[in-house]
């Protein structure tokens, strides 16, 4: 093939296209061999890949949730926690004790950072004596006689501060807490060493009699990293073979099933070894990432192979069909991927940190798979043997594109390969075209029917980002969680930090008697399970300073006593008073837990505390409020805000784009049409069935967009094309469906059983995420196959019909 004749088929900006799959073809060696040795170099760098879940992770530096969690820990030190509960028939049991007490020693020597270890054998029993107080363990030595064991009962029982937190009420459930000590700054990340070390742990041989449940921060973190790597495989794997199930239906040969899952997973690969090179972390939503560029890379190959396979079946060789091939799609084929990509950068819309990254990820994989495309698509192809050529008939089409006398342009070959063909795709896509242009008016009435029912639904859409919630029960961190919720205090917390803005201002009665009544407040709400507070401490304190009664566990009249109580407890060797106050008395802190909420409850939940304290705590006082629900809330925010913002910012970018590239305000418009319709059906869906709005669901409405706006613009430059041809909206339609129908048809089907492999998952919002966008992708395929045609035929965008006697 001599290269310079072949540009001559082309015109415009698709010259440069016909040259570059020249170019392509000239060095498709150099262009393997590199492909090759930058796959080998992304594999290297992805060996630095690490993850993060934690809920930190989420939010940008500077973000004011995040500074609150920073004030608190600079204040009170780390709060994360490893909370180890043991399921006994009766914890006081000597034997009992004995064991447990052997677990919690062999953690604290065992598990890295841990600051401090408390459990009910040895956490603090205050009990007034002759001349003043004494403050020792609760179970010193274990007793063995039962009146001694029942003393112990009666002690932990009557603690307030351990009842629920350390001891269930009927005394079956014991708790081991770990604290944390400030984390090392030279470690990547420390975190995820604890998890390892206590399982390791609960592993050994003498605690296999023990039914043990582990909770907190490291573990729900580790948990979640090590779900994200094992999904990230199986989702991979599982969506490459179906991908390989759908073109061994539809494609022709070997090298048209396996290219496109090459391309795909080269591009794969590049994009993780590119974020082990920029040291960037990845979470749980990077297991999404090898559907989307599975998915959605793949159909670039598609095209090209499907336009490559039309020319050769109009009688060009392969040399000849490839650079046509990829001056026909690959305008188009870049085109699809800037909107998808820009589908995903619109994830800035969000303040979330994982989502941002995601979107950044995602786009860098699309632009990598089309580049891939250009490349290996050609380069394979390139090798064989030509197809035989039909005779050309008198007045063909002939190669340097003159035209001659047969009103059929096409030599006799195409016409053949076109009936010849007849399948059950060409039937379905005929019938098709002959519905649009009887009942256009109707097909346009029933879409715009169901847009304003999912506008409806839509408002009825709840957010939810409580992570827990949507494990899988099957999960033993989520048994775990449900076991701290139904036998202890509650698997949830939230830390009110009061700040009275001067040294020692926590000792003030008149402060005191506010926390108070801010505590008792947060305890009697119907969410809270318990809360613990220096006014728990300074009870203690007073009614071990009078005999140990009862009636005594109150707070002192004076700010005196108060700060006497406070003194006497630090001298008679009291530990826990630095995890109550700050180091110059001028902060508290009050830990209210709860059971797992919802992100309905936990806003419900702090607007009322919110509201309690405009109404009842002095204004002098700051109040702020940090931990793991006003992190849900936080995000519950973000998520609503979020959704909105990328959705616009898409679909802003996208309809800039779709006008530029049709060259029509009125067509680029037209065209945004389909690709809105299964944001709003989806959404509807959502609504009537009760999915909440959470965080892998915030990124649908984008992804949907961006995604689907690829077969439109297929469909819309494709239909622009024929119409110049045949100057008629039923021509250009009959033909558009007939050329970019197929593969619009086969890149929804990779969409729709690609992305349902979401349901595999262990999180029910991964799951309901991949349900809908497969059902989204659906109705794209029909909005694209019949409110498109509907609409062009009947607003006409293009302009009047008109006769053509010659084909351009």
């Amino acid at each position: 093939m001599n290269p310079g004749i072949t540009s001559k088929y082309f015109s415009g900006t698709n010259t440069f296209f016909a040259r570059l799959a020249e170019a392509i073809l000239r060095f498709r060696w150099l262009l393997l061999l590199l492909v090759f040795f930058l796959t080998i170099f992304s594999f290297y760098e992805m060996r630095t890949l690490r993850m993060d879940n934690s809920n930190e992770a989420f939010f940008l530096e500077g973000n004011p949730t995040k500074l609150l969690l920073d004030k608190f820990r600079d204040t009170f030190g780390n709060e994360d926690l490893v909370y180890v509960l043991i399921e006994t028939d009766d914890f006081f049991k000597a034997d009992t004790i004995r064991l447990i007490r052997k677990l919690a020693e062999d953690l604290e020597a065992h598990v890295p950072y841990v600051k401090d270890m408390k459990f009910l054998g040895n956490v603090e029993y205050v009990e007034g004596v002759e001349g003043g107080i004494e403050i020792s363990d609760l179970i010193e030595n274990i007793p063995e006689i039962p009146d001694e064991m029942k003393l112990v009962r009666e002690r932990a029982m009557n603690e307030p501060l351990y009842l629920d937190n350390l001891i269930s009420r009927d005394g079956k459930t014991s708790a081991i807490l770990l604290e944390r000590e400030r984390y090392p700054e030279e470690k990547v990340d420390p975190r995820k060493e604890i998890p390892p070390a206590v399982y390791k742990i609960l592993a050994k041989p003498e605690y296999a009699d023990l039914k043990v449940y582990a909770v907190g921060t490291p573990i729900i973190d580790y948990e979640m990293d090590e779900m994200t790597a094992r999904e990230l495989s199986l989702f991979g794997l599982v969506c490459l073979g179906l991908q390989m199930l759908i073109l061994l239906w539809v494609a022709r040969g070997a090298r048209g099933v396996v290219t496109p899952l090459l391309v795909v997973i080269l591009s794969i690969f590049w994009t993780l070894g590119l974020v082990g090179i920029l040291d960037w972390t990845l979470s749980l939503m990077v297991a999404m990432l090898p559907i989307f560029l599975i998915c959605v890379g793949i159909g670039d190959s598609m095209h090209i192979i499907s336009e490559f396979q039309d020319q050769q079946d109009r009688g060009l060789d392969r040399s000849e069909s490839i650079v046509k091939a990829l001056a026909l799609v690959g305008i188009p084929c870049l085109l699809t991927s800037i909107t998808t990509a820009a589908g995903f950068l619109s994830f800035w819309g969000t303040v979330l940190k994982p989502i941002r990254e995601m979107g950044i990820y995602a786009a860098i994989g699309v632009i990598m798979a089309f580049l891939l495309s250009l490349i290996i698509v050609p380069a394979v192809f390139s090798f064989g043997k030509n197809k035989k050529k039909g005779i050309e008939p008198e007045g063909a089409f002939n190669p340097v594109g003159e035209k001659k006398k047969s009103p059929d342009y096409r030599p006799v070959c195409v016409r053949l390969a076109r009936t010849g063909r007849n399948d059950i795709f060409d039937r379905v896509l005929k019938r098709i075209a002959l519905l649009n242009l009887k009942h256009p008016w109707a097909i346009l009435c029933i879409f715009i029917l169901m847009a304003a029912f999912s506008l409806f639904g839509y408002r009825l859409i709840e957010v939810e980002t409580n992570s827990i919630e949507f494990a899988s029960t099957d999960l033993p961190v989520r048994q775990a969680y449900d076991y701290v919720d139904s036998h202890m205090g509650g698997s949830m917390s939230m830390e009110v930090m009061l700040d009275t803005g001067k040294k020692d201002g926590i000792k003030e009665i008149e402060f005191l008697r506010d926390m108070e009544t801010l505590q008792n407040y947060i305890d009697r709400h119907p969410l809270t399970s318990k809360t613990t507070s220096v006014i728990d401490t300074i009870k203690k304190m007073r009614r071990a300073m009078h005999e140990n009664r009862m009636e005594y566990y109150t707070l002192p009249e004076t700010s005196a006593q108060a700060s006497e109580y406070l003194f006497l407890y630090e001298t008679s060797g009291g530990e826990d008073l630095d995890k109550q106050v700050s180091f110059n008395y001028d902060i508290a802190r009050i830990t209210a837990r709860t059971k797992s909420l919802n992100s309905k409850d936990v806003r419900t939940f702090t607007s009322d505390i919110s509201m309690f304290v405009k109404k009842n705590i002095n204004p002098s006082t700051k109040v702020e409020y940090t931990g793991t629900m006003p992190f849900i809330e936080a995000m519950s925010n973000y998520v609503a805000q979020g959704q909105k913002r990328s959705f616009i910012l898409a679909f802003l970018a996208i309809t800039c784009m779709m006008i530029i590239v049709l060259r029509s305000f009125k067509l680029g418009l037209i065209s945004m049409i389909p690709n809105v319709f299964p944001v709003l059906i989806s959404l509807g869906l959502m609504g009537f069935a009760g999915v909440y709005l959470n965080i892998p669901l915030m990124i649908l409405s984008p992804i949907i967009i961006g995604v689907a706006v690829d077969d439109t613009i297929h469909f819309f430059m494709r239909y622009r094309r024929e119409f110049n041809r045949t100057g008629t909206y039923e021509g250009a339609l009959k033909a558009t469906l007939s050329t970019v129908g197929r593969p619009i048809m086969f890149t929804t089907m990779t969409l729709v059983l690609g992305f349902s492999v979401f349901g595999l998952s262990d999180m029910y919002n991964v799951v309901q995420f991949g349900l809908l966008a497969a059902f989204a992708f659906l109705w794209a395929l029909l909005a694209d196959f019949f409110l498109a045609p509907a609409m062009m035929l009947l607003f006409k965008p293009l302009g009047a019909e008109r006769q053509v006697s010659m084909v351009n």
